[in-house]
């Protein structure tokens, strides 16, 4: 075959499956990189296709067996006893598979619902779909879709807008119904689309001119939250025994329990459960970019940077680290990262950029730092061993709607904005915005204070000190000229304690 190997154990791991060999961690990383590499995907559907044309084609004499394809892909030699005709028939099986893989592979991965058209994707934030993937602008044909990550904006040909978020399973009935059957969703219903209807595992759902939230948990039960206007909510009679609709009006909410036998009403609406729009396109998420991404949602979520290694790493970190010595760490693989570096002004100034670049007013610190920059919203309790969501000013962050970049002192990150420019021509850097903080509800005592420090080419431009019985949010809004080309992202702390400052810039964007 002519498609090449997209990672360097790919053979050898389709080998060990093959032969039934394979370890579950080495199914995960697989499975993994299948969902999110189309090279990963194509291949191996590939390798699968020209096996089961070599086992046909030579099951009369018996002499296949699962590692021979490896063989046959590679170009390997015939192991001894194997005769030249069989070698033939491996060539031309593979030969005659070429032509048609193009199409057989089309028709796995590309074919999607093709009922009626009943809507277009309009708009998408950091989407990752599983099965079909439609574009944004693609005409949206009756069928069922998922949305595994990130945020999606469908429009039905009735009138009603819909938000999706994910993780969402949805089910696109008509121009003017949809199945959800577990995530979250925001209807926006047109006066000529009354009468619009979610359906759930549990309720039916009925616009009565309406803005309302659905949120379908993967135990069946369904929260219904009206924002405006009111709906109506039939359960399943032959479930509950109920036949008459219940109706929601606005500013409240109820909840169908799983069984779908009871509502409880009364409830009051929670607007901030669910997105009120996508997030403008103008913008760079800088956490993105620290989770191998380009900023505009093609990064890992819960990835980070490993401070003493440059490698990556799973957020969030589990056990803490000394860097007493300041080294900066050029990350040239990461697009957009200069490097990283633990700061402790101890032994003088401390380099910043792979131009040599100092951070001079950078202050001694214990050296202490837990994994590093990471595209994570959680924190590890060491204690308990559970792990925690960071929540600053009420709101969730280290999602597709609300990305954290997680800044655990001691640790310093530069970026390079020379080469954030190269990838976005049409860009226009402006500014470094982001609310920063330590969250209140973090499971462990502080036992330090934390300084933030933001710096451009050097130069520091804002410095936020957090004192130990301090939790205040931050507002950051660093104006950035036309030729600065490095952005550093420092946190600090002082002493000799292990310091749980669990800092955290949410929606740090480059506007």
């Amino acid at each position: 075959m002519s498609t090449s190997v997209p990672f360097p154990d790919m053979d050898e791991l389709l080998q060990r499956l093959l032969d039934g060999r394979v370890e579950p961690d080495e199914l995960a990383h697989l499975e993994k990189a299948i969902l999110q590499d189309r090279k990963v995907r194509d291949y191996y559907v590939n390798s699968l296709l020209v096996r089961a044309v070599i086992r046909r084609s030579v099951r009369a004499t018996g002499e296949l067996s699962p590692s021979d394809l490896i063989r046959s892909l590679s170009g390997q030699a015939a192991p001894p006893g194997r005769t030249r005709s069989v070698r033939h028939r491996y060539s031309i099986a593979a030969l005659l598979m070429i032509g048609v893989l193009s199409l057989m592979v089309w028709s796995l991965f590309h074919r999607g619902p093709r009922g009626p058209v009943v809507g277009k994707l309009t708009g998408t934030y950091q989407a990752q779909w599983g099965g079909t993937r439609p574009d944004v602008g693609d005409s949206l044909h009756a069928g069922s879709y998922y949305l595994r990550e990130g945020l999606a904006r469908v429009e039905l040909d009735r009138g009603a807008s819909v938000l999706l978020e994910a993780p969402c399973r949805i089910e696109l009935k008509s121009t003017n119904e949809i199945n959800l059957t577990n995530g979250a969703l925001r209807a926006l219903v047109a006066p000529q689309a009354r009468g619009f209807q979610v359906r759930t595992p549990t309720v039916l759902i009925t616009d009565l001119g309406t803005e309302f939230g659905v949120i379908a948990h993967a135990d069946g039960s369904t929260e219904a939250h009206v924002l405006k206007g009111r709906i109506s909510m039939t359960l399943d009679s032959t479930r509950s025994g109920q036949t008459a609709p219940f109706v929601v009006n606005e500013g409240l909410a109820a909840v169908v329990d799983a069984s779908g036998q009871t509502i409880r009403d009364g409830l009051v609406a929670q607007p901030g459960s669910f997105l009120l729009q996508l997030p403008p396109a103008g913008r760079i998420d800088l956490a993105d970019i620290v989770g191998g991404g380009n900023g505009h949602g093609t990064g890992t979520l819960d990835q980070g940077i490993d401070l003493k290694t440059g490698e990556v790493f799973r957020s969030p970190a589990t056990s803490w680290s000394i860097g007493r010595q300041s080294k900066f760490r050029p990350l040239p693989r990461f697009r957009g990262v200069d490097g990283v570096f633990v700061p402790n002004g101890a032994r003088g100034p401390v380099v910043i950029s792979s131009t040599g670049l100092t951070f001079a007013q950078c202050p001694a610190t214990n050296g202490i730092f837990f994994g590093g920059p990471a595209n994570s919203g959680k924190v590890y309790a060491m204690d308990t061993q559970r792990v925690y969501r960071a929540r600053l000013n009420a709101i969730d962050y280290g999602n597709a709607k609300h990305p954290a970049l997680h800044l655990h002192p001691n640790s310093g990150i530069t970026f390079d904005l020379g080469q954030i420019r190269a990838d976005n021509p049409d860009a226009r850097i402006e500014r470094f915005t982001a609310v920063c903080g330590i969250p209140k509800d973090t499971p462990l005592a502080r036992t330090s204070p934390a300084d933030v420090w933001v710096l451009l080419d050097g130069v520091v431009r804002l410095h936020l000190h957090y004192p130990t019985d301090r939790n205040t949010t931050e507002t950051v809004n660093v104006p950035i000229g036309p030729q600065t080309r490095f952005l550093t992202l420092a946190a600090t702390c002082p002493g000799s304690n292990q310091a749980f400052c669990w800092i955290f810039f949410g929606d740090p964007f480059l506007e």
